[in-house]
């Protein structure tokens, strides 16, 4: 049997569900092997859904770890909080830490009572560092992948583009695009700066293409300032939990130097930096990928998976 084969039969199996948060519904899957010996929770990132992480959790769960997942409010099979659909929106960060936390809370912690690890990549990453470092939480340890701590402000100074996106906002365009943004755009594998995986592409396309309302377009006014308050509080914000940071060495979408911010004043944080590779390092090419699920394994103890 292939892999693929494998990932099919092992996701008819997963439980999928819906949580009440404010008024709309969170997405939700997991699955709990026989024997689990440890639980991940895998939080994604912007335009994303659980249901891109299949091959992931299937790794995960042949591991012998519980796997437990959740969409964002605002994008995958959550609820959206504009009549437009595509736009990328949220009222406050606060509310993705939230979600997440009431997730945890509500459905992991009800489902599992053993060892914790948390696995999050860039916006879900962001998130995830405000909700450890913030909250009571079940997690022993956590990996960042590609973390939102920063994001590239091409043609401004940070500070700049901070500010155009204060007027904007105050000038009542929260809810519309930000310059160059738009609906939901399907880039070809070669123009892509995800990942270099064209197999692993075209699966998550596919996914988008079969699936319309898991599509997401570009940010808002109002998601962008709201990312630059989050991005604030990351970098004056530490925590005393085990953290690894995943650095893709090739990333375009978040902006690395600020990472290296972060991991300088956390000092319970490592950093490993893969190198070729884009911003999507979990769906990367297999040499990368396999060398990262390694290193992913290995500081969740490997004792526990074999």
């Amino acid at each position: 049997m292939t892999k693929q084969h494998n990932i099919e039969q092992f996701w008819s199996t997963v439980t999928h569900a819906k949580l009440a948060f404010h008024g709309n519904q969170l997405g939700y899957a997991f699955i709990i092997p026989n024997n689990a010996k440890a639980a991940v929770t895998i939080v994604n990132g912007r335009c994303e859904s659980y249901l891109k992480y299949q091959e992931l959790a299937y790794d995960f769960y042949s591991k012998g770890f519980a796997v437990f997942m959740c969409d964002h409010l605002g994008q995958g099979v959550s609820s959206r909080l504009l009549p437009v659909a595509d736009k990328g929106y949220i009222h406050s960060f606060e509310d993705y830490i939230q979600g997440l936390s009431l997730f945890v809370e509500q459905v992991v912690k009800q489902n599992w009572q053993g060892k914790h690890y948390l696995l999050a990549h860039s916006m879900g990453a962001a998130i995830s560092y405000l909700y450890l470092a913030n909250h009571t939480h079940p997690f022993e340890k956590a990996v960042l992948s590609a973390p939102m701590f920063g994001i590239p402000t091409p043609g401004f100074p940070y500070p700049v583009a901070k500010l155009v996106v204060n007027i904007l906002s105050l000038l009542g365009l929260n809810t519309h695009y930000f310059f160059g943004q738009s609906g939901y755009l399907e880039k070809p594998f070669q123009d892509n700066p995800l990942m270099q995986c064209e197999t692993r592409y075209n699966a998550f396309r596919t996914l988008y293409k079969e699936n319309p309302t898991l599509q997401l377009g570009g940010v808002t006014v109002g998601w962008l300032k709201q990312a630059f308050r989050a991005i604030d509080q990351i970098q004056s914000t530490s925590t005393e939990l085990p953290l690894l940071l995943m650095q893709a060495e090739r990333d375009t979408i978040v902006a690395n130097r600020w990472q290296d911010k972060v991991v300088a004043r956390n000092k319970t944080m490592q950093k490993k930096c893969y190198h070729g590779s884009l911003h999507e390092i979990l769906f990367e090419q297999d040499a990368i990928r396999d060398l990262a699920l390694n290193d992913i394994f290995q500081f969740f103890k490997t004792d526990l998976c074999e």
